[in-house]
């Protein structure tokens, strides 16, 4: 797996120049000069989107042993482990325990709680995006003449994703945790047995969480229903910003279809290349223009690594 998600490195970096290389640069940069001080607002939108997955993961979290967490510390703690997931080959896990680690040490919630908390996010936050998915399917295919080349991506990654999605959910109870330090037991028996106790733990807290508070699944899951929707948001007020007018179904058709397919991508980090592909086959496809799709995707490009960036410094900090 390891050598796979270096290869998604690779293939995403030449995917990326492959884009670069072949679009009109020149016409793109003159579509992204007319941002210039308005790109803030896409900055600053972006707390409404990260804002909302952050109270689906709160809902989720039992409070700690010093009272619940306020909502702008656990946004700082998702910023830390989303950056982890954004730069590293780890098929956007791998910044998940980084999460639950700084609950831990920072605000004193248990390590289970947290490793619980966390796997439950993930799991509504991938539902929510099957679900959004499915409705902007639909939003599509109602208003847009979606040619058959987009839609055979479409048939090919959707089943796909639903299938992982499935799985992630179904192998929550069969103590993932156990079975994975199982495995990394018959290598470091010692570290294992160090480990033994806590795993088990954790298993049993993703487990309760589940029997315990369905109604805080639902709202969790809601609000990552709510964050994707703010998505819609972000690419009309993205083109809007680029005197590229949209209908709101064109939108919500553009977003849908872009996250299906970035999904699709999973294993190259921060979808290099794929999403620039993807948003710009999208356009292309839906009549807004191949320079405008890969205008869009270069300034949701550069937001994302503009808050990484501070994910980054934040999970550097101290304390």
């Amino acid at each position: 797996m390891k050598a796979l998600r270096w290869l998604g490195l690779l293939l995403g970096i030449g995917l990326f120049l492959w884009v670069l290389r072949t679009s009109d640069l020149s016409a793109v940069w003159g579509q992204l000069r007319i941002l210039k001080w308005r790109f803030g607002l896409v900055l600053l939108f972006y707390i409404v989107i990260f804002g909302l997955d952050t109270l689906g993961w709160q809902f989720v979290l039992r409070q700690s042993s010093k009272g619940p967490i306020r909502w702008d510390r656990l946004f700082r703690a998702r910023l830390a482990g989303e950056a982890v997931n954004y730069v590293t080959p780890t098929a956007w896990i791998g910044g998940e325990p980084v999460k639950a680690a700084l609950l831990s040490r920072r605000y004193g919630v248990p390590m289970a709680d947290g490793m619980a908390s966390v796997v439950l996010a993930k799991t509504t936050f991938t539902f929510s995006m099957l679900l959004f998915v499915l409705v902007g399917l639909a939003v599509a295919l109602a208003t847009q003449q979606v040619p058959a080349a987009l839609m055979k991506w479409v048939w090919l990654v959707f089943p796909l994703l639903s299938g992982l999605i499935g799985l992630f959910l179904l192998v929550q109870f069969l103590k993932p945790f156990q079975r994975g330090s199982s495995m990394i037991g018959r290598v470091m028996p010692a570290w294992f047995e160090k480990l033994g106790s806590k795993v088990r733990e954790w298993d049993r807290a993703i487990v309760s969480l589940y029997r315990s508070s369905p109604g805080s699944v639902f709202w969790s899951l809601g609000f990552h229903f709510l964050g994707w929707i703010a998505g819609v948001v972000e690419v009309y007020l993205i083109l809007s910003l680029l005197k590229i007018s949209v209908s709101w179904a064109t939108a919500f058709s553009i977003e849908a279809l872009w996250v299906l397919l970035r999904s699709g991508a999973f294993l190259i980090p921060a979808s290099l290349g794929a999403s620039e592909g993807s948003v710009l086959l999208i356009c292309s496809s839906l009549g807004v223009g191949a320079v405008s799709g890969l205008a869009l995707g270069l300034v949701r490009r550069a937001r994302e690594i503009t808050w990484m960036g501070l994910g980054l410094l934040e999970f550097s900090r101290e304390g």
